[in-house]
This record gives C-alpha cells, structure tokens and sequence, in this order.
C-alpha cells in the first residue's frame, strides 16, 4: 500500500494506472457480476490484462473505450441504458476511485445522489425534516431537467471538471470518455446512463445550480444544518425549492431555470417547473409532509407484482420474507434519524 504522501507526489494519471488501483477497481467491478459474462471472459488472466490496461494508459495518457450494449429498463419511466464492457468498467471504478474523493466536498451537504454516505432514502428523510420544521407556512417548487443525461454539453463538463482537478493528466482520457459514445460525440453532448463515471459527472454538473440556489435562499452550502425560513435539496437533476415566502421561492426557481439555459445548455420546461405550495411533496419514490411520509401507490403496486412473481418462480418464504423486511425498512422513514 502506498501511503498519503505518495499518493500526492503522483500525478492523477499515475494514480489510476497504477496496477494496485485496477486491481481494487477489478474486484469492485466483480461484486454480484460473477455469473455475468462479461466478467467470465475476463476472468482468465486478469491480471495480466490489467498489466495491458496500466501500459496502455502509461503510454498514450487514454485508453481504447469500447462501444456499448443498449437496451431499456422501466423504473418508472422508459429510460435507454448504455452498458459498457466489463473492461471498460475497470478504468471507469478506476477513474473515479482517484476522482471523486477530489470532487465530493465541492458538492456541498445539499445534494444526495450516488456520493457516499447519501443515497435517495436519506435524500427523502432531510426533505421530510425540513418539511417538519417549516410546516404548513412554507412554499415549494420543484424542477427536473428535461432528458438530463442526454442534454449534459461536453465542453461545459469538461472545463468544469478539470478546473477542480490539481493537475491536468486526466485531460485526455477524460475527454476521451466524455465523447466515448458515438452518437453523443457527433451532438457535442450526452453521456451514457449506466456508467459509475456517469453518475459523478451528471452530480457534478449541476452542483453550479446548488451553490445558486444556497445563495438565492440564504442558507448554508457546506453546513448540513435546517433552516427554518427556507430550504433546498436535490437529487441527480430532481431538485426541491422551500421558502416561506411565495414570491422568494418563484423567484429562486426562476433563476434556476434561466441560469441552467444560459449557463449549462440545459433545458428546464414549464412541465417539469411544479409549483406545489404547501401541498404535499412527491419525490424519490415517497409523497412527503410536514406529518411524514408513505410510498407512492406505484410502488406500492410495484412491490406486490414482485412478491407475486417470487411466488410463482418457486422462491422460498425466507426470501420472500426478506424482501418483505427490506421494503418495509424503506417504507417507514421515521426508522432513520
């Protein structure tokens, strides 16, 4: 193991090509994928492979990124995934192994999305809480960005991204995988859904819009602490506007929605702009109040179909009892403080 001032003399590049680093990204990438083919196939002398992927980034600073298998999912909306190889999943986990301890504490404590210790029920739980407080003399607007991943402009994340980074040695393979996809490299913007590098780079691209909005509502970015006049949480490009005041919170959505078109190419539609007052907050999956929260009845139906299919493929009452538990721990949030 090297220790923290090895690590810093390096250069960026070298952290991730380092054969330790694709070796932890290696078995990363492993975990419940080892019934999978990609990860059969790679399998047989992965280490030497792994020694391939170290020389390949060591001497061309990129890496060879192959294309990627597409088919849809519908969780609930119809959503195109874009699975890449197992390969490039490696250098992916490799990636932001180095990356994103660098990126998260510029994201503040207002966004929850796929960063460690976070997640969507705690993202729902802080929402409530703040709902709480604030009670019935609140006002809430929510936006969601129209296509988000596939809206995301290449130039804009890139420059964005490099600029925290305290070195420049990822330049390339960065822009390399940003543009990975060959129909989202022809548009000049896109990135895939499905990839881990995905998922920080959307995080990371609208963090701009959260510093923003802390700024428009006066409340703290950094300190995770409730305000009782105003709040503001997002996850992934779902974001939830509270203030007591109606015209403090339209004009905060309002800026967001322009600063996002001018600022970040992204498009924030009147249908997606939802003036909610004190009504009820639907989001992640839960409807939220000042009184606390249930699931929604689609998922409610949701979680039915999949006992009812458990039953009939056979899977035993210790199973199914533990799906039970699980989703019953997600559906009562005033489990977690």
């Amino acid at each position: 193991m090297e220790d923290s001032s090895d690590l810093k003399e390096k250069m960026l590049i070298q952290r991730v090509s380092s054969f330790e680093n694709l070796l932890i990204a290696f078995y990363d990438c492993s975990r419940g994928k080892r019934r999978k083919e990609g990860y059969q196939k790679y399998l047989f002398n992965f280490g030497e492979k792994l020694k391939h992927i170290e020389e390949e980034i060591n001497k061309t600073n990129d890496f060879k990124w192959g294309g990627y298998r597409e088919f849809y999912v519908h969780d609930p909306k119809k959503r195109l995934v874009m699975a890449a190889p197992f390969r490039d999943r490696i250098v992916h986990t490799a990636l932001h192994r180095v990356v994103e301890p660098i990126l998260d504490p510029s994201f503040g404590c207002r966004t929850f999305a796929c960063r460690t210790g976070m997640g969507n029920r705690k993202a729902a739980v802080r929402l409530q809480k703040q709902l709480s407080i604030m009670g019935k003399k609140r006002y809430c607007v929510k936006l969601d960005v129209k296509k988000y991943f596939a809206s995301i402009d290449h130039k804009i994340l890139f420059h964005s991204f490099m600029s925290l980074l305290p070195d420049n040695s990822l330049e390339k393979i960065l822009w390399s995988l940003i543009k990975s996809h060959e129909d989202y490299n022809l548009k000049g913007k896109g990135i895939p859904i499905g990839n881990l590098t995905s998922q920080l780079f959307a995080n990371f691209y609208l963090s701009l819009l959260d510093r923003k909005a802390c700024e428009l509502l006066e409340i703290d970015f950094f300190e995770d602490k409730y305000e009782k006049d105003a709040g503001y949480i997002r996850y992934m490009d779902d974001m939830v506007i509270l203030a007591n005041d109606k015209k403090r919170a339209l004009h905060a959505a309002s800026e967001l929605v322009s600063i996002a078109d001018r600022e970040l190419k992204i498009e924030i539609p009147t249908y997606k702009y939802v003036v909610l007052a004190n009504d009820p907050v639907p989001f992640l999956g839960y409807v939220l109040s000042e009184e606390g929260g249930r699931p929604l009845r689609r998922n409610e139906r949701k979680f039915t179909k999949k006992i009812m299919r458990l039953k009939k493929k056979g899977f035993d009452l210790a199973y199914r009892a533990q799906v039970i538990q699980s989703y019953e721990a997600w559906q009562n949030l005033q489990l977690e403080v």
